[in-house]
C-alpha cells in the first residue's frame, strides 16, 4: 500500500509530500500503524466508503398530563374507638 509523508520531517528516508510504500517503511524498521497513529503519514488513496444517511425520523414527545387528585375528606369518619 502507498501513503504520503504528512510529517514535517523525513520519514524513512521520504520527505513531507513523497510517496512511501509499506514494503519500504518496514525494511527502514519503522511501524507502519504507528506511523499512521501518530499523523506522521496517510493512506495515498483512500478506501472508497459509501456514506449514507439514515432517514431522519422526526418524534415529537407527547407529554400525558394527569389531572391532580383531589384531597378528599370522608364523612363517615367516627374517630377514635
Amino acid at each position: 500500500m502507498e501513503y504520503i509523508v504528512t510529517s514535517d520531517r523525513k520519514v524513512c528516508g521520504k520527505r513531507p509530500g513523497e510517496t512511501i510504500v509499506e514494503s519500504d517503511i518496514i525494511s527502514e524498521g519503522g511501524n507502519v500503524k504507528l506511523l499512521l497513529s501518530l499523523g506522521k503519514i496517510q493512506p495515498k488513496e483512500a478506501p472508497k466508503t459509501k456514506v449514507t444517511q439514515a432517514p431522519q425520523v422526526k418524534e415529537e414527545l407527547q407529554v400525558q398530563q394527569e389531572e391532580p387528585e383531589a384531597f378528599v375528606f370522608k364523612s363517615d369518619y367516627e374517630g377514635d374507638k
